[in-house]
């Protein structure tokens, strides 16, 4: 038997003996007795006249409710800590991303009439998608003290298909060029979109 199972067998004990309803002693005598004969700790208690099965009920559903709640608390902490690998390698991703085509921009002549400050721009508005990036942080977080898998599994969710989306766009834009400038902000303008679509996510 795994050592997480033993201790799931003797919280039943451990719950009569916070409830009053059996001392130290006679948990340590059941428990002795159980390691010989295999029966299960309430029915040696009860065997024993040591707990009533009215008593022994209610510990019961005690126990099954602090089985759930760690169930629960586990989930949602594995899940938190893939959520949050997930967003934190998005995010490195995307600040790169953007660094590198800001540097393009940059590189720009002053005779574009006003075309390098629309790029410029357009990279600014794309940093939305990394700020909701942090804001996925704290929706994390929030969900994790709250064991709220169900909210968690969705961030998740919503991460995994931008993560797919992202990699189908840095593909698309490794050969692109800074023309026509129409289209080119207009891709850019993809991440501004995500961030929006990652917000409703966290809602």
């Amino acid at each position: 038997m795994s050592t997480a199972a033993a201790r799931e067998k003797q919280r039943i004990g451990q719950i009569l003996l916070r409830r009053g309803f059996i001392s130290e002693a006679q948990l340590e005598r059941a428990l002795a007795r159980q390691n010989t004969t295999h029966q299960r700790l309430g029915a040696l208690l009860i065997a024993d006249g040591v707990v009533a099965e009215q008593d022994l009920a209610l510990s019961l559903s005690s126990q099954a409710r602090e089985i759930f709640t760690e169930r629960r608390r586990r989930a949602a902490k594995l899940l938190a800590q893939i959520a949050e690998k997930q967003r934190a390698e998005l995010e490195r991703q995307t600040l790169d991303f953007i660094n590198e085509w800001q540097q393009r921009v940059r590189r720009l002549q002053d005779r574009e009439n006003g075309e390098r400050k629309r790029r410029e721009a357009a990279l600014r508005l794309a940093m939305d998608f990394p700020r909701a990036l942090i804001v996925a942080q704290e929706r994390i977080g929030e969900a994790q003290r709250r064991d709220d898998a169900n909210r968690l599994r969705r961030i998740l969710g919503g991460l995994a298909e931008i993560e797919r989306n992202f990699a189908a766009f840095r593909q698309a834009m490794t050969g692109a060029s800074l023309y026509p400038l129409s289209e080119w902000i207009g891709r850019w303008q993809t991440l501004a979109e995500w961030a929006k679509d990652l917000q409703r996510q966290l809602v």
